[in-house]
């Protein structure tokens, strides 16, 4: 069969990295978007737009024109630099929607290209949603689907109920949430009672544990932190309670503390400063008794929850007056009565009416990811104390009554969208007011439970007051965003959707609960583009952790979306995610068992996409993973359904809070893989006549990819591209003895090519004379920015370079702690004190020249003088060593300098400190050396990461 007649598309030829990197460092806050109910990994909408349009565009279009039809305004005559990048950043794109000029000029080059102006945008990953809602901004053709009910749920209230009904829903929705936080007041009032003159906002708790040895009630907490906030510091009021043994009474009573701030983390007291930290109860899930100073190990802990369970103790209570700031105050016999009475309505429930609103499905046991099972929490009910608890019923039963009214007063339609923001109010509440939320000092609100990718039990949690706080503060986020959503679709006031395009815009937007692998509802060849997000192999356990909202939706929404609730939990057999936890007990590794069972699905995916996309189609696949296994797996399905990958880039599309910090390695960049359908007449190709190719390629695309800013291990990930371009374009490919090739083949050479590129660059040489052990330390820097990283990294960087076995850094060279995945990388007097190299210089070998630059650094961080230093470096003839000097050169530019002097590296300041000391070193050793920037701050990298709502 021919190959189709198909046009490049623009993100075959430029994508603008750098602008799509600043634009994404913008959304990590503040998007009504993103904040409207948790989704995991959701990508950035300025990426997503990104990734669409270039998708669909002609390649022949400027790069100013894209960047216009993206939503920046067009560049002034004369205009510099300097001024166009001022512009740019003063652009918001995901809070820009396309004007109706814009939309219009998308959708004339689509006539152009695709002969249909509103083409046809497939995500059937969708999730959170991201690529639909930006494709929906441009009024294409969306069809957007997910395995999961949560995701679908999702994408209803933030896509198609403000397309089909505009902002003017904002009245009734504004409505029916008064009238539920109105009737909830009534019915739990009672259960949190307030002191004249006080609103109580919230109560403190920690989990309690009978010490085994005295018999005291142990409250669990790892430190007593109320508030210490700026605004506390600047008071000189911060805040915490201190724990006050009482082993009389075989209990833990509290003392209020509040005065300025003191040395370190520290209260000022007129008797002594207190530390908050000091008078942990727990550390590490082992426990510790106030009374009498005994350990509870962790196994006593968890036979304790599963047995008898955790109780509770109310440790503070926070509260308001008229408007003031939050102010904290000791539990009293009236907060002890209305819990008491709270749980015995909880335990009523049970009996009552209401049983069927307690979601006692079980919870995952999966110890990966949902730790908080090994402490009890075996079903969802359990994920809360009874107070907590009965809020989330009352909740769910006074909707479940006022569906009919709504239905009366609005209809069948608008009464589903009324329902489901009513439902993402009750989620936002279990993910704030459960036992695995938590409490975040420093800005004196609640973390949600949701904040990590994982399930664990907070030893001391925040209780919202259900009468009066949880449900408006929740609220807050999910229904008043509502109309700021409409805005961002650009949907206005009493207007249906795109109402000034509806003279050349037919619109569609369908989506639908299905599985990848299964897209019945699609014809084949019907999909222009596809755009999409696929999970990512073991990272998340989607359906395992969606759970959590899941049987809450089902109480609400089980008789307005039927076919989503069917099941009694979320499905696990069909979620394509490497979960390790549904192959335990099999007789066969679960590693081995959920990785085949991840490529099944992911081959049966792409098998469907293959399908439904048209023969001059594009497929655009978002990836983001630092494991080889993963890339090995997605490439292997993508090339065995049939494609072949024309281009990649990479965008920084994650949270930058902690990158670059020299502590832990992670990857910052999405991997995009542009991808066609393969010209079935190719034949099969020899891995030996393309492994040339391969390098060649990538070492050609490197300095592009440096150019865009990529960096460090992001650069690895970016060569991938590069080497499946030429990989996925003939399959089958064989060795020399015929044996088929896995991809995998392919990135090794490409980590190769990139460490012989990145290594000529820093030494600004060819690695003669670099023994590979130095190489290595070198690159491992380079690419990780970070003393801690991957242990499979690690060892791909050791094959990259050749010489010797990754296990050998730790056992024999003593460069490595490796532990449980991971590898750190030890310090010169570490290693000193493991007899990697001796200090005597008549027994020291200059073999690795490694040794040599972390022998000098031990000895001046002993020393604290630079004599020893310039002894040893003559009497080992280091000083004449000239690729000794060149090492030396390559360790100031690769080890992370850090601005501030308090952080700093201790290799990269003895080195720096040695350079400017000695005469000897600077007249063999080229080094500009870096202003310090004495204002504080990492890197430029110490922000404010206020509300960081979700991603």
């Amino acid at each position: 069969m021919p190959q189709p007649d198909r046009k490049p598309v623009f993100i075959e030829k430029i994508m603008p990295v750098k602008l799509l990197n600043e634009q994404v460092y913008y959304e990590n806050g503040g998007n009504p978007f993103k904040g409207l109910h948790r989704w995991y990994s959701r990508k950035p909408l300025s990426f997503s737009r990104a990734s669409v349009l270039g998708s669909l565009l002609p390649a022949d279009i400027s790069m100013e024109e894209f960047e216009y039809l993206l939503g920046l305004d067009m560049a002034r005559a004369n205009e510099s630099e300097t001024e166009k990048s001022n512009r740019h950043q003063r652009t918001r794109l995901y809070k820009t929607p396309p004007d109706p000029e814009r939309v219009k000029r998308v959708q004339e080059l689509c006539e152009q290209m695709w002969g249909d102006k509103t083409p046809a945008v497939l995500d059937a990953f969708a999730g959170g949603g991201s690529i639909p809602f930006e494709a929906a901004r441009y009024g294409l053709r969306v069809f957007a689907s997910d395995l999961n009910p949560v995701a679908v749920v999702t994408m209803k209230a933030a896509i198609e109920f403000p397309l089909k009904f505009g902002a003017a829903l904002q009245e009734d929705i504004d409505k029916w949430v008064k009238w539920v936080g109105d009737e909830a007041e009534k019915r739990l009032k009672d259960f949190f009672p307030s002191q004249d003159g006080e609103k109580v906002q919230n109560y403190l708790w920690a989990h309690t544990v009978v010490c085994p040895s005295c018999q005291s009630v142990v409250p669990l907490s790892p430190n007593w932190w109320l508030d210490r906030s700026p605004s506390a510091i600047k008071k000189g009021e911060i805040c915490a309670v201190k724990p006050i043994p009482n082993l009389a009474e075989k209990r833990v009573d509290f003392e209020l503390i509040k005065g300025k701030k003191g040395k370190g983390n520290s209260i000022q007291m007129p008797d002594g400063d207190y530390d908050p930290d000091d008078f942990s109860t727990v550390s590490r899930s082992v426990g510790k008794c106030p009374n009498c100073q005994n350990v509870i190990e962790q196994e006593y802990l968890i036979n304790y929850a599963q047995t008898k369970g955790f109780e509770h103790q109310i440790y503070v209570v926070a509260y308001k007056k008229n408007k003031s700031s939050l102010e904290f105050r000791m539990p009293n016999e009236m907060d002890a009565l209305g819990y008491e009475k709270a749980t015995q309505k909880s335990q009523d429930l049970y009996d009552g009416s209401s049983y069927h609103l307690i979601p006692q499905e079980p919870c995952s046991d999966n110890p990966q990811y949902m730790m908080a099972y090994r402490y009890g929490l075996t079903t969802w009910d359990k994920y809360f104390n009874p107070r907590q608890l009965l809020t989330l019923v009352t909740y769910a039963e006074i909707i479940n009554e006022a569906k009919e009214k709504i239905r009366k007063d609005l209809g069948e339609e608008k009464s589903q969208a009324i329902l489901t923001y009513l439902s993402l109010i009750i989620d936002r509440c279990v993910d704030h007011n459960s036992r695995v939320s938590g409490w975040h000092s420093t800005r004196t609100m609640l973390d949600r439970a949701s904040k990590t990718h994982a399930l664990n039990l907070i030893w001391n949690y925040p209780e919202l007051n259900g009468a009066s706080r949880a449900w408006i503060y929740c609220a807050n986020a999910v229904s008043e965003d509502y109309t700021k959503l409409c805005e961002l679709l650009g949907t206005k006031i009493n207007s249906s959707s795109f109402q000034e395009l509806e003279n050349h815009t037919e619109k569609t937007f369908q989506i639908d609960s299905a599985s990848a692998d299964s897209l019945f509802h699609l014809e084949d060849t019907s999909i222009d583009a596809i755009v999409t997000d696929p999970p990512y192999y073991d990272t998340i356990p989607y359906a395992e952790l969606s759970d959590f909202f899941y049987v809450w939706q089902r109480r609400v929404l089980g008789d307005v979306f039927p076919d989503l609730f069917l099941q009694e939990l979320t499905d696990k057999d069909r979620e394509a995610v490497a979960n390790l936890g549904r192959f335990r007990d099999m007789g066969v590794s679960p590693k081995e068992l959920a990785y085949q069972d991840y490529e099944a699905k992911m081959q049966s995916a792409f098998g469907e996409y293959y399908r439904v996309l048209k023969d001059n189609g594009v497929m655009t696949v978002q990836f983001n993973h630092k494991d080889s296994g993963a890339w090995d797996v997605l490439a292997q399905s993508l090339i065995t359904a049939g494609f072949e990958i024309t281009a990649s880039w990479a965008v920084s599309t994650e949270n930058p809070q902690n990158l670059h910090q020299a502590q832990k390695n992670s990857v910052s960049s999405t991997v995009l893989l542009i991808c066609r359908k393969r010209d079935p007449n190719a034949g099969q190709a020899w891995w030996d006549d393309l492994r040339p190719e391969v390098a060649n390629l990538v070492e050609q695309r490197a300095p592009d990819f440096e150019a865009n800013e990529i960096q460090g291990i992001d650069l690895y990930l970016s060569a991938f591209g590069p080497a499946l371009n030429v990989f996925s374009r003939n399959y089958p490919i064989l060795d020399s003895t015929g044996v088929e090739v896995r991809p995998e083949v392919a990135f090794a050479e490409a980590r190769k090519a990139v460490a012989n590129y990145r290594f000529r660059k820093l030494a600004q040489t060819d690695t003669a004379g670099f023994d590979p052990l130095t190489q290595w330390y070198f690159l491992a820097w380079d690419a990780f920015q970070a003393r801690e990283f991957p242990f499979d990294d690690a060892r791909q960087l050791a094959l990259a370079i050749g010489g010797f076995n990754v296990a050998d850094l730790g056992k024999t060279y003593k460069l490595l702690d490796i532990k449980s995945g991971t590898c750190k990388l030890l310090s010169p007097d570490q290693r000193y004190k493991k007899h990697a190299f001796s200090l005597v210089d008549n027994e020291f070998s200059a073999r690795y020249l490694i040794d040599g630059l972390h022998a000098i650094t031990a000895i001046y961080l002993e020393e604290q003088t630079i004599e020893p230093v310039r002894r040893f470096i003559k009497a080992t003839g280091l000083l004449s060593n000239e690729m000794f000097m060149r090492a030396w050169e390559v360790a100031l530019r690769v080890i992370p300098h850090i601005s501030d002097p308090r952080k700093r590296i201790p290799e990269e300041k003895a080195l720096a400190d040695l350079w400017l000391a000695m005469d000897e070193i600077k007249a063999k050793v080229s080094y500009v050396q870096p202003e310090l920037d004495l204002s504080g701050g990492q890197m430029g990298l110490d922000f404010d990461t206020t509300e960081l709502e979700e991603e």
